[in-house]
């Protein structure tokens, strides 16, 4: 599945999913752009093992919400690497509150960071890819995104990740004129490795698999996706879970599992 002489923008990059996804890219041959916010020394980490592979890196401080922050990015990463192959937007922001109780500004952030962050990077990188006739977009979602169900205390990230869904599928089907594939992939339980030891058992026993997911377990999917192999599936929703259906309803006493959703937050 070779990347060779390919580039790659990984949003939210430094740690986490993000940081497997750029790491498994740059392994299979592409030059990676590691976006992140706030977590430069995170960042740097990650670039030195790309550069160590042999392969070109930078790292980009954006605020990915912002439109104009993403058309400089999207014109930095051109100067520095060339035009852009693929992109993944993994950025994401979970929030945990009762709709009643939910400020607005609070909503606004949430939608911002995991919905609006991905129509912004799309519109920033879709000319180039559109000129080239070429190109691979993969957002980033939540398994089972598939279903509309209810999402109490979670409304804002399930109703964000479910357009993301909606947005990948509307793409797919505009940009398949031009080469361009875009499709979502939508992780389950993943542990970052923040969790404490009882959390993680926890959480394990609604897996049916009877473990957490691994980070390196969805950039696999990804760099899959991204390749010439994958070259016929475009609006796809390739769901990474071990079988998890979110049978478990979220409650106000489960704030600390949800580090497992979230790579660096925009």
């Amino acid at each position: 599945m070779s990347l060779q002489s390919q580039v790659a923008v990984v949003t939210g990059s430094s740690r986490g999913i993000g940081k497997a996804i750029a790491l498994a890219i740059a392994e299979q041959g592409a030059d990676v752009a590691i976006v992140y916010r706030n977590q430069k020394e995170h960042a740097n980490k990650v670039k030195d093992q790309i550069e160590s592979m042999g392969r070109r890196a930078v790292i980009i401080q954006a605020d990915v919400t912002k439109p104009q922050d993403t058309t400089t990015l999207v014109s930095s990463v051109n100067k520095k690497l060339g035009p852009i192959d693929i992109l993944v937007n993994n950025v994401g922001d979970f929030f945990l509150k009762p709709i009643a109780k939910m400020d607005p500004t609070e909503w606004d952030n949430v939608v911002r960071s995991n919905l609006h962050s991905v129509f912004y990077m799309c519109h920033a990188i879709l000319p180039g890819m559109r000129e080239r006739r070429k190109g691979r977009i993969i957002n980033i979602g939540l398994s089972p995104t598939h279903m509309v169900r209810s999402a109490p205390n979670i409304a804002a990230y399930s109703i964000s990740k479910t357009g993301v869904l909606i947005l990948t599928r509307t793409l797919a089907s505009e940009e398949a004129p031009y080469g361009i594939t875009v499709n979502c992939l939508s992780p389950g339980l993943i542990d970052n490795g923040y969790l404490p030891p009882e959390q993680a058992k926890w959480m394990e026993k609604r897996v049916p698999m009877g473990r957490l997911g691994r980070p390196e377990e969805v950039a696999n999917a990804v760099t899959f996706l991204v390749s010439k192999k994958a070259s016929y599936i475009s609006g796809a929703n390739l769901s990474v879970s071990g079988a998890w259906d979110w049978d478990d309803r979220p409650t106000n006493h489960d704030n600390e599992v949800y580090d497992l959703f979230v790579g660096e937050r925009s």
